[in-house]
């Protein structure tokens, strides 16, 4: 009997643009036992995976411009950004076919016995992904796990699995059956069976904090390995010999991409209090040049917001800011006439430490400005905060400005951008906003299991 099936939405238009599987438990258990019969295969032939990863790559930039089409449409970015998702993932897949590393590395010699340290794949993975960057998110995990001999079972977002589906389709005209699968499910179904079933063997989650909690204590119970990049407040810290316009296109660049809905954006900034009028002057003309629209839409610069829930905590942020004294700079408003999820580049002037807009992550289009007195101060009050995934630092002193951002508690610190991420280095988060690293050797480090062979001849 065919699975159920769910209706995937616009973001936009609210009209429906697909439909996805309704999976259960049992066709999570039927993923895992096509993955465990071709598991060794798989894991053997390595220079069987780097082809499969070149010939991956390949396809990818071949359809580019159709499955961004299917991105835009479920998601709400911008065409031009959801195409640029795939091209990112072809450029993953690239990246780890070409990457060096030992399978079996020698430790120097005890006497009359020898060592080596074997890296072998930690089994079936299971990755689980989020509605923002449903494609370059999985992606981050599919390389490195592909290369590292895994098999894989994907679940992206209950809202945007048609470009992953469309993606597994394309990716497994290269890759043998089995080895990359896909489960969808507008509930937890997926997700639960993934977290908890033995067979598989670690999991690879990116999404909030509170469910990333959730599934590692699920996952906990039948000790599998577990990557989490979860959530991120970060601070963009402009010192105040920073160029006004620079800045404001850089924070803007970064706070209102994909409408603010973005882990590693910039959600706050912080200004000394004598340059903190004209800053967010700069910043309101530049957030205000957005053309709001469908993404698919010729002229749209910035897509609505996801879905009602993400809109309307937004909105409660920035509302309850206001009260506590805060003022709307810029935006505020719908900015569109279509009838989806739209709240235009909001701009936030007055904002203090202790408002929910400036200590929680927003994750959408509102961006708080704070004037500061004292840097130190400041430093030690971002410090502070339970996220540390990124932050940045604006200032022509590269001296001054690596002396602030060796002092921030992040796993990424920029100094004059933000949200700008490299395929060799890692990436991921301290305190709350996860553990593990993706990207770099760091990121193929996370499929692996080491093995300790001691040798010693037989007498």
């Amino acid at each position: 009997m065919p699975n159920a099936v769910y209706d995937v939405t616009d973001p936009a238009t609210l009209e429906v643009v697909g439909q996805a599987p309704e999976h259960t438990e049992s066709d999570v258990r039927q993923a895992v036992g096509l993955a465990r019969a071709v598991a060794a295969a798989w894991a053997a032939d390595r220079k069987a995976r780097r082809a499969a990863l070149h010939q991956m790559a390949d396809r990818v930039l071949a359809e580019a411009d159709r499955l961004g089409r299917i991105l835009s449409l479920e998601q709400g970015k911008v065409l031009a950004e959801a195409v640029g998702e795939f091209r990112v993932a072809a450029g993953l897949f690239n990246y780890y076919a070409d990457l060096e590393w030992d399978e079996v590395e020698p430790l120097p010699p005890r006497g009359d016995r020898s060592l080596e340290v074997h890296y072998r794949p930690v089994g079936l993975v299971g990755t689980i992904t989020p509605w923002n960057y449903p494609i370059s998110l999985l992606c981050v995990k599919l390389a490195p796990a592909l290369l590292a001999g895994c098999t894989v079972i994907a679940k992206p977002s209950a809202t945007t699995p048609l470009s992953t589906i469309a993606l597994v389709e394309v990716l497994n005209r290269v890759l043998p059956s089995g080895v990359l699968q896909v489960r969808t499910s507008s509930r937890r179904t997926v997700n639960v069976a993934l977290s908890t079933l033995a067979g598989v063997r670690k999991i690879s989650f990116t999404g909030s904090t509170d469910v990333g909690i959730s599934v590692a204590a699920q996952a906990a119970a039948t000790v599998k390995r577990v990557t989490l990049e979860l959530g991120g407040n970060d601070p963009a810290i402009v010192l105040d010999d920073a160029d006004i316009e620079t800045t404001a296109r850089g924070i803007v660049g970064s706070a209102f991409r994909n409408a603010g809905q973005v882990c590693m954006a910039v959600k706050r900034v912080y200004v000394p209090r004598n340059r903190a009028a004209e800053l967010a002057e700069a910043i309101s003309a530049a957030a205000a040049a957005h053309v709001l629209g469908r993404g698919v839409a010729e002229g749209t610069t910035m897509g609505p917001m996801h879905n009602a829930s993400q809109l309307r905590t937004v909105r409660e942020l920035v509302d309850d800011a206001v009260a506590s004294g805060a003022r709307i700079a810029s935006g505020g408003s719908r900015g569109c006439d279509l009838p989806g999820y739209f709240l235009s580049p909001t701009v936030v002037v007055d904002a203090e430490p202790g408002m929910r807009l400036v200590d929680e992550e927003q994750f959408g289009s509102a961006l708080p400005i704070v004037a500061y007195d004292d840097l130190d101060t400041t430093v030690e009050h971002v410090n502070a905060g339970e996220f540390g995934l990124g932050a940045s630092v604006w200032s022509p002193d590269a001296a001054r400005a690596h002396g602030v951002a060796s002092r921030l508690e992040a796993g990424t610190v920029w100094v004059n951008q933000h949200t700008v991420v490299e395929s060799d280095a890692p990436f991921g988060g301290w305190k709350a906003s996860g553990v593990g690293r993706e990207r770099g050797r760091w990121g193929l480090d996370e499929y692996l299991e080491t093995r300790t062979l001691n040798m010693r001849p037989h007498s």
